[in-house]
């Protein structure tokens, strides 16, 4: 009789492997430098930013560098807690911007909020009324800014017993980073109560320093303590995309949206 067939070798798996490569679920623009993490897990590092690039690098400094201007304004706008002398505020809480019809935020379990600058590439005129100072700062990082219906920059609080599911982003043109201006005191420290997954690697966050990720890799992100964790979330394009490619990418969005195929953004 015949010898039993082998199977043949499969190209898709379901290995541990494959979750340490990116998997942008829309778009792909190959060629580009690729990492998880683009900020070392030692905030101290003088090799901190992956390449030593100086596009990251200028963001991730000037952020840091208004790490108590931005925190200042979410207590006040968001929260509504008075940081000035006088103790006195008058202005209510900003409300969250999150919309949990939407089927594209269906990944969380517990409660988050967006409180939201840049949504879907559209700017919120209260929110720089608001947060003068943070808006400030994101308009002055010009056409670092990713530029497409899938640019966001908002404060995200991530509320306690809380979660984001593993998903891997809409494609690779961003790196989003993430300063974190409010991280709960992790009692446990080996338990890793707090932090975030991208691809394989772990990490915390640490007030005042920023975490760049590539989130077209798969990642998720828990807080399992009791009280909330706050970071302002910015996209900005990948270094290697080229001015040329920019535009093209941006007329290809256009046109989608001019055919309906994006819906409305806000």
């Amino acid at each position: 009789p015949p010898a039993p067939r082998a199977d043949p070798p499969r190209l898709v798996t379901t290995t541990p492997n494959h979750i340490n490569r990116p998997a942008p679920t829309m778009f792909s623009l190959q060629g580009l430098r690729s990492l998880p993490f683009w900020t070392a897990p030692d905030s101290n590092s003088d090799n901190r930013i992956a390449f030593n690039d100086p596009y990251v690098k200028s963001v991730v400094e000037d952020l840091e560098a208004n790490y108590d201007a931005i925190k200042a304004e979410y207590l006040e706008a968001v929260m509504g807690l008075s940081t000035s002398s006088t103790g006195l505020n008058d202005a209510k809480p900003m409300e969250s911007d999150y919309v949990s019809t939407d089927t594209e935020h269906q990944l969380h379990k517990g409660n988050w909020e967006w409180h939201s600058y840049i949504l879907k590439g559209g700017k919120s005129p209260d929110f720089a009324k608001r947060c003068p100072k943070t808006s400030k700062l994101i308009d002055g990082f010009g056409d670092k800014i990713f530029g497409t219906p899938f640019s966001y920059c908002f404060f995200s609080t991530l509320h306690a017993k809380s979660s984001i599911e593993a998903h891997c982003g809409a494609m690779n043109l961003r790196l989003r980073i993430h300063l974190p201006l409010i991280v709960p005191a992790d009692k446990d420290v080996a338990a890793n109560n707090c932090g975030i997954k991208v691809a394989s690697q772990k990490r915390k966050w640490e007030e005042g320093k920023c975490i760049v990720l590539d989130d077209s890799y798969q990642h998720e992100v828990w807080n399992e303590t009791d009280e909330a964790r706050v970071v302002l979330l910015v996209d900005i394009w990948h270094p290697d995309v080229t001015k040329e490619e920019k535009n093209s990418i941006n007329e290809m969005f256009d046109y989608s949206a001019k055919m309906g195929w994006l819906g409305k953004s806000k």
